[in-house]
């Protein structure tokens, strides 16, 4: 009945993988849990990832490189690297126009991986510096097409791996990126904005969706604020209080009723072995504004 994630406003980790059946699936657990894995990814027990991107330029430290300079804890080594090979002025978005990728031929890429064995591959369409290897509408100028190599990076291996691979075509996508205004315009509210997701995320991910069809979207997000959300696809009839077996609480534990209009709710640990036992006598479920699937939000709390 219960699922625990750890999570924050894009703070997962996951791959999604695309199912296309004429089966149909209700919210709950029952149903949910009978959805089976694609056959090819079932099967397929070798694929090949791909980081490539502005990052690529200073071939430093890692795809990471633009956080470990200008990050919250900036790196040593990248610092004296950046101080060593570049002007006091550069900038992170200097490196865009070097990006030419000029010995690029996705036919070789898609020959490479086909003899390799692998049966899927799966292309960074964009990594937290925000930079798209596609022609976004909602990247200006922070794109593949509008700056660096003037083309379709990402439209051209999906369509050599399609023409001339069995291989399946699947991409990566950030939900968040460092630096970006509404990202850190939302950070800054404690994420209780959404002005990062509903004009930056979801538009480019409906874009290659829609573009691109890939078979897999992984999308990938990371750890700015420790919460972990209870997702419940049932409420329990006839009880006042609801327990999760996986939270491990501490003193300074909150528990929330995400759009119940209801305060931080009492709650009491479950025992030693971890878990937590939430009041919900005070919420009214008639006034909530779903009748099928309702989130706590939990702070200061670990996964067991």
């Amino acid at each position: 009945m219960y699922s625990v994630l750890t999570s924050i406003f894009i703070d997962l980790i996951f791959c999604s993988l695309i199912i296309f059946t004429n089966q149909q699936y209700t919210p709950d657990w029952s149903s949910l849990d009978k959805r089976p894995l694609p056959t090819w990814y079932d099967e397929s027990k070798v694929g090949i990832f791909i980081h490539w991107g502005v990052f690529s330029v200073p071939s430093f430290h890692s795809e990471w490189m633009w956080w470990a300079w200008k990050g919250d804890n900036p790196n040593p080594d990248t610092v004296a690297f950046m101080n060593k090979n570049y002007p006091p002025d550069w900038t992170y978005a200097d490196f865009a126009a070097q990006f030419h990728a000029e010995l690029y031929d996705p036919n070789e890429w898609a020959d490479i991986f086909a003899a390799s064995g692998a049966k899927y591959i799966v292309l960074t369409s964009k990594h937290h510096e925000g930079f798209t290897l596609w022609p976004s509408k909602y990247s200006f100028n922070w794109n593949a097409m509008d700056v660096g190599p003037k083309r379709d990076l990402l439209g051209d291996l999906a369509n050599a791996i399609r023409n001339r691979t069995d291989l399946v075509f699947g991409l990566y996508h950030s939900m968040y990126e460092w630096f970006h205004p509404l990202y850190l315009e939302d950070k800054k509210n404690g994420f209780q904005t959404q002005l990062f997701p509903n004009m930056k995320t979801l538009p480019e991910l409906k874009e290659i969706v829609e573009n691109y069809k890939p078979s897999v979207i992984w999308s990938d997000g990371d750890w700015d604020k420790q919460f972990v959300y209870a997702c419940l696809l049932t409420w329990p009839n006839n009880t006042t209080e609801i327990t999760l077996g996986a939270p491990v609480n501490s003193s300074s534990t909150s528990v929330t009723l995400l759009g119940s209009g209801v305060g931080p709710l009492n709650w009491r640990s479950a025992g030693a072995s971890g878990g937590i036992i939430i009041d919900v006598s005070n919420i009214k479920t008639y006034s909530l504004a779903s009748d099928w699937a309702w989130i706590f939000k939990l702070q200061n709390v670990t996964p067991k």
